[in-house]
């Protein structure tokens, strides 16, 4: 049977009345720009599901990139659906935004990126397949389970027009039933146009429209906006924020109105469109994405290559990502140069930000690795740490591990040891082992258990239990928590676990004194279950220990992502200077990237820069008596190690709002003898102009102008 895909739908509104200079937009969640979204998730198992949408009405000429997005990526696409002004009653225009997705189980990690807070799903099955509800109430648990609120379902079958439906009205009636789809069976047929605007009729009846929020801004915006939508549909997938300016104000300027466009108002236009993920402004470079869903479509291929891998290691090396060397569609059209290596230094740092994989340095250079995608099998071990506490949960469980396993490897009480098929086990400082091991249950639903080395202290399997319990209950639904009990007479295993924890809950809702006990099946005496684990897993200090813990791996995800930032913007600003920069996969010998110089030919010179890349506030402190800004040198070999060497070393720094700087510090180094601990930073801004500046001096040095 073909897999379904899925799709998203983005809502926004715009305003009609009597003012045209106002211009309302929704601002959504998926790019975090606020806590509101509205959207669509569609489900298409045959038909671009534009044309199912607006039937006979549908032209890819009128569409291009829409129509060439399903082919070119196939994992997502994303369109724009306008819906006629009728369907407003109360002087609103509307417009829907569409995503197309892939419906292969492997993609899912990728595509829970785009999936957060839907608003309403449409399921469109093919009703040529017999065997269609084990894949429709997969698909209807995902995206229920991704979702943090409930939402109407809507249930559709397509290419109705090639035979009557295989399975029976009355079985789809009471599938429709059992899993709360709003409305009646739609039978589909874009060929025929039929029940496809009676389908879409639907779609826009079961959005709660009210919710959708709007904003009023100058009628320029909806014009940026327009012209915006018009350059992605054309086919453009990635401008700089300067040349996106320029080909507005050649379009806006070259018609009656002569508007001049600003940079500040494209670049306040493309944050409205980010919301509903319409184009994305990367984090670095000025790059505005146009086509975001080619981030997924990258994506697909790195979890394609995790798949071939003979090892089955979930791992793949960073620098394979980077030069594009994965396993691609047949029908993806991939980018060209430095556009493919701008849009995969964007995924790699999106997918680090999300925690989706996490990123190691080796002796081979720096791995990706894919908790979710690893598939050796963890062999039942003697003697094995014992299991403290398992949960019973419902929600994305891909992500959910994923992110758990990433979190973990990033706190500084725990570092990951092995991997394995949904399994994964970590050691503490001593060595000491615990870990993590995920089952997938009936209808979706997982089991995760924690274990724990019994030497491990008992304050640190509790902090460890209680960081798991935490983030299951940010991450999943429903979340059960079941603790594994023995009597402490007979060594006997408490087999109600369900009636135990209920007690303990109902302790911990009212305490009264008397503390809960079960009795053993065994031995017939009382078991305590308000134990001494109990109180220090409720207790402040554990709590506060595995907020602190928390806390450290959001810090560590965010300086990963930041790190994938300022390289972004070094190779980004070097090529646009005319010359080459290269990432070193040698780890921490205190040089992170080189910049290599043309020579007035477009040669390479072998003359260079060598970088040391900084990103956050953290590195450069101000002096109480001066204000001058100073860089701690965080090893004292690297201070000799940078005055050693052949070419100029550049100390490069990015502040948290995204400022880069940079000098030059080996001949200051050169000075002190490599003994220096600070360095007085007196960098310039990292542009352009600089790196030609510093092309002119090292070339005219070198006599080789």
């Amino acid at each position: 049977m073909r897999k379904p895909e899925v799709g998203l739908l983005r809502v926004r509104t715009q305003h009609k009345r009597r003012r045209p200079q106002i211009f309302l937009q929704h601002i959504p969640i998926l790019a975090r720009v606020s806590p509101r979204e509205h959207r669509i998730l569609i489900q298409i198992p045959v038909q671009p599901i534009f044309q199912l949408i607006c039937g006979p009405a549908f032209h890819p000429s009128l569409h291009s990139a829409a129509a060439r997005s399903s082919i070119i990526a196939r994992g997502a696409w994303a369109t724009q659906v306008p819906l006629p002004q009728a369907a407003a009653t109360d002087g609103l225009e509307r417009e829907i935004w569409l995503w197309d997705f892939g419906g292969q189980a492997d993609q899912r990690l990728i595509h829970s990126l785009y999936m957060e807070d839907t608003a309403l799903a449409v399921l469109v099955f093919d009703g040529q397949k017999e065997d269609l509800f084990e894949s429709l109430g997969q698909w209807e648990r995902d995206l229920t389970r991704s979702a943090r609120k409930p939402f109407p379902k809507l249930l559709a079958a397509g290419r109705t027009d090639a035979g009557v439906l295989r399975v029976s009205r009355a079985e789809l009636e009471r599938f429709s039933k059992e899993r709360g789809f709003a409305d009646r069976l739609f039978e589909t047929s874009a060929k025929h146009d039929k029940d496809c605007r009676e389908l879409r009729d639907a779609i826009v009846r079961a959005i709660d429209w009210k919710q959708v929020e709007w904003r009023s801004s100058p009628r320029l915006f909806k014009l940026l906006k327009d012209e915006i939508v018009r350059l992605k549909d054309s086919g453009r997938v990635l401008m700089r924020l300067n040349e996106l300016r320029d080909a507005l104000q050649l379009q806006l300027g070259s018609q009656q109105q002569q508007i001049e466009v600003k940079s500040e108002d494209v670049k306040t236009v493309v944050g409205l469109l980010a919301g509903p993920g319409i184009v994305w402004e990367l984090k670095f470079g000025s790059w505005v994405l146009l086509r975001p869903e080619m981030i997924n479509a990258y994506g697909q291929a790195v979890i394609q290559t995790l798949r071939e891998d003979p090892h089955e290691r979930g791992l793949i090396s960073e620098e394979r990502v980077l030069r594009g060397d994965l396993q691609y569609a047949s029908s993806l059209q991939r980018l060209e140069g430095e556009e493919e290596r701008v849009l995969l230094l964007a995924m790699v740092e999106t997918l680090l930000e999300r925690g989706l994989c996490l990123r190691e340095q080796t002796d081979e250079g720096a791995k990706l690795i894919f908790p979710s995608y690893y598939r050796r099998e963890r062999p039942d071990l003697t003697g094995h740490p014992a299991v403290l506490v398992s949960y019973r949960f419902n929600g994305f469980l891909d992500e959910i591990y994923a992110t758990l396993v990433v979190r973990l490897h990033h706190t500084k009480s725990f570092e990951h040891d092995t991997l394995w098929r949904y399994a994964a086990d970590f050691k503490n400082a001593t060595g000491k082992k615990l870990g993590i091991k995920l089952t997938r249950l009936a209808e979706g639903a997982g089991e995760l258990e924690a274990y724990c080395d019994p030497a491990l202290s008992l304050e640190e399997k509790i902090v460890f239990s209680r960081f798991v319990h935490e983030h299951l209950n940010a991450k999943a639904r429903d979340v059960e928590r079941l603790r594994r009990y023995t009597c402490p007479h007979c060594q006997a295993e408490v087999k109600d676990r369900e009636t135990a924890m209920e007690r303990v809950q109902e302790f911990t809702a009212k305490p009264d004194g008397n503390k809960p006990t079960m009795l053993c099946v065994r031995c017939e005496k009382r078991i305590q279950l308000w134990d001494e684990i109990e109180e220090l897993f409720a207790g402040p200090v554990v709590r506060q220990k595995a907020n602190e813990m928390a806390a450290e791996a959001e810090v560590a995800l965010d300086n990963a992502s930041k790190e994938r930032v300022l390289v972004g913007e070094v190779i980004s600003t070097v090529a646009l200077a005319g010359q080459i920069s290269r990432e070193l996969t040698v780890e921490d010998h205190g040089i992170d990237m080189e910049i290599e110089f043309k020579d007035d030919k477009g040669a390479a010179t072998g003359k260079k820069l060598y970088l040391q890349l900084k990103s956050g506030d953290s590195y450069l402190e101000k002096r109480k008596r001066d204000g001058t800004e100073v860089f701690d040198i965080p090893k004292a070999r690297h201070a000799k190690y940078w005055a050693e060497q052949a070419f100029p070393v550049m100390l490069v720094v990015r502040n948290s709002e995204g400022f880069v700087r940079w000098m030059e510090i080996r001949d200051l180094l050169k000075k002190s003898g490599g003994t220096a601990k600070q360095i007085v930073f007196e960098g310039e801004r990292f542009d352009v102009m600089s790196v030609r500046r510093w092309r002119d001096q090292v070339l005219t040095a070198a006599g080789g102008q």
